[in-house]
């Protein structure tokens, strides 16, 4: 029996919803939000009472995208078979929102532990790759694209190492940019769109 505790479709108000899915997980009072966008940007929020929130974004390329608004598609239908057996509190909660191109957003709540759908295996299995990925070491890439490197800026580049930018210079349409590696004296010089590439995040200090 599946143990689903609230299933709801509902027609969009206004624009479409700007996510492929999203799931919300709150468990032993911290909430674990992932998103993952039709923009091809993924998100985990990570959110505890006494704690700062931590937000981790990651631009997924082209086929990443397609494969989870595919898995996110041919899931659908199964979830939309999940029924209702109540309400009782529980541990652990999670919220899933679906909402792939040319369907209906659908919103389904049910225990951490409870539901056996094949639908929601997927989907789980898939967002629980992603979110792995995102925070295991070296694994969360920040998104850089619209980030211009100031003096003073700390990093952690791609290779572990930690950088702290004590130079930009304009060099033709683009910048150099002087970073010191570690605690010095050692420094490279790259173009600041060589140092978004090579930048995992932003440290910081």
């Amino acid at each position: 029996m599946i143990a689903a505790l609230f299933l709801a479709a509902a027609a969009a108000a206004g624009a479409d919803p700007t996510y492929v899915v999203e799931r919300v997980v709150t468990v032993g009072g911290e909430v674990r939000r992932t998103s993952v966008f039709r923009n091809g940007v993924a998100v985990v929020a990570r959110e505890k009472a006494g704690e700062k929130k931590r937000v981790l974004r990651q631009p997924l390329n082209e086929v990443e995208l397609q494969v989870l608004t595919q898995i996110v598609e041919e899931s659908y239908p199964d979830l939309t078979r999940l029924g209702s057996v109540g309400q009782s509190p529980v541990e652990g909660m999670v919220d899933l929102r679906l909402a792939p191109p040319g369907r209906e957003p659908l919103f389904v709540r049910f225990p951490l532990s409870g539901v056996q759908s094949l639908g929601v295996a997927r989907i789980g299995q898939a967002l629980d790759g992603l979110e792995a990925r995102m925070s295991g070491p070296g694994g969360i890439r920040e998104d850089l694209r619209d980030w211009q490197p100031s003096v003073g800026d700390w990093l952690e580049l791609e290779d572990g190492r930690v950088g702290h930018v004590i130079e930009v210079a304009p060099n033709g349409p683009d910048f150099l940019v002087r970073v010191e590696i570690g605690t010095g004296p050692a420094s490279i010089f790259v173009s600041d769109g060589e140092l978004r590439r090579i930048t995992v995040r932003r440290i910081k200090k």
